[in-house]
């Protein structure tokens, strides 16, 4: 699997085979030049879908968000399509954020398949020249005409999914965070409820509000969990009496145990928390984390607090019991477990990708839908 290199110990983990791509400052660099909407003081009354929808953004915002995006791709694509070239393969499977994955499929001329994030900006590239003059760009260093994926695969809840505007597979999330050791507290004993806090890896919005949220939830009497990437993120909170800090602890065995998780409002953590049935409080501090918490609210999958930064540790307490004490958001989230299981395995889109590199139309395929 080819990475950027920030990415390449979580890769590992998973025990596949990883090639770093690109140089981290370059990429970080080349990124840091266009606008993003994954940060503190990015706009927070932005409605909608605007992933499937970019239009939805203002023409600076939108041009901005695709050029940080083809921005990363250009960085990586020289080392991606010298990879393609030496190893050859018959279909190339790319994060949808992650462009230079295109290059590579079309400097070895085979197909490209976008795997999303279970939402993906969705742009119009071909239909706004300022795009499509960046997009081309990515392509002409190569002296290849640009290409679009066969399809995109797509582990987003068929009920939370916004249609695309290309096919799409959809295929089950299967919460996956790496080998660990069990360790006997990870088994809840008693009637005591269990809480997870984490912000991910890709953010420290919530490190600041950490030991108020852990004083909040000690107010409810549940056992709190606090998941983070370095132990000293935790803060001050790791003083507090009767709080567990876990450093790089996988997901998807910790979220299984818990009654509810509070958290960033990331869509990594967010999915995979719905995924896994528990409901969540969500703290957004940026527009991509209003995205979910939207979500999360829409479909009663938990609440969000508007202004984390703001909050108290009573209204942060009220949060919690609410999604502690009331059924309907644990049944809400338990219905969209049992709705993912539902979902094609990805077994069964490996099969497609199989079709795919052997020359079928794919778009045809009953496990493929369109708008």
């Amino acid at each position: 699997m080819a990475v950027r290199p920030q990415g390449v110990d979580a890769v590992k983990a998973t025990g596949l085979v990883t090639v770093p791509v690109g140089d981290e400052a370059t990429i970080q660099q080349a990124q840091n030049r266009h606008s993003g909407l994954a940060y503190k003081g990015t706009p927070r009354d932005i409605t909608g879908n605007w992933f499937a929808r970019p239009e939805l953004l203002d023409k600076q915002l939108r041009v901005g968000m695709a050029n940080r995006l083809l921005a990363a791709a250009e960085a990586t694509a020289a080392d991606t399509v010298a990879l393609a070239r030496a190893w050859r393969p018959d279909v190339v499977v790319y994060d949808t954020v992650a462009s230079a994955g295109l290059v590579a499929a079309a400097a070895i001329g085979v197909p490209a398949i976008g795997h999303t994030a279970g939402y993906t900006l969705d742009f119009d590239y071909r239909g706004e020249p300022e795009l499509w003059a960046a997009y081309q760009g990515l392509f002409d260093k190569f002296g290849l005409e640009p290409i679009f994926p066969e399809i995109l695969v797509d582990p987003c809840p068929p009920s939370l999914r916004d249609p695309y505007r290309i096919p799409w597979a959809g295929m089950r999330l299967v919460s996956y965070n790496g080998p660990v050791v069990a360790q006997p507290w990870l088994v809840p004993s008693g009637d005591r409820p269990r809480i997870c806090l984490t912000s991910g890896i890709t953010t420290t919005v919530l490190d600041p509000l950490t030991a108020r949220i852990a004083r909040a939830v000690q107010k409810t009497g549940a056992e709190l969990v606090i998941a983070v990437e370095r132990a000293d993120r935790a803060g001050v909170a790791q003083s507090l009496p009767d709080i567990r800090v876990v450093e790089s602890y996988p997901l998807s065995v910790l979220l299984p145990t818990c009654d509810a998780v509070i958290h960033h409002g990331g869509l990594g953590t967010g999915m995979h928390t719905a995924a896994n049935g528990v409901p969540q409080v969500t703290l957004p501090q940026s527009t991509s984390q209003d995205f979910w918490a939207n979500k999360v609210e829409q479909f009663g999958l938990g609440v969000s607090i508007a202004d984390p930064e703001a909050a108290d540790e009573l209204t942060i307490q009220h949060a919690l019991e609410t999604v502690l004490t009331r059924p309907e958001y644990r049944q809400r989230a338990m219905a969209l477990q049992r709705e993912v299981a539902t979902t094609p395995a990805p077994a069964a889109v490996v099969g497609l990708l199989e079709d795919c590199a052997a020359g079928a139309d794919i778009r045809s395929s009953p496990l493929v839908a369109s708008a």
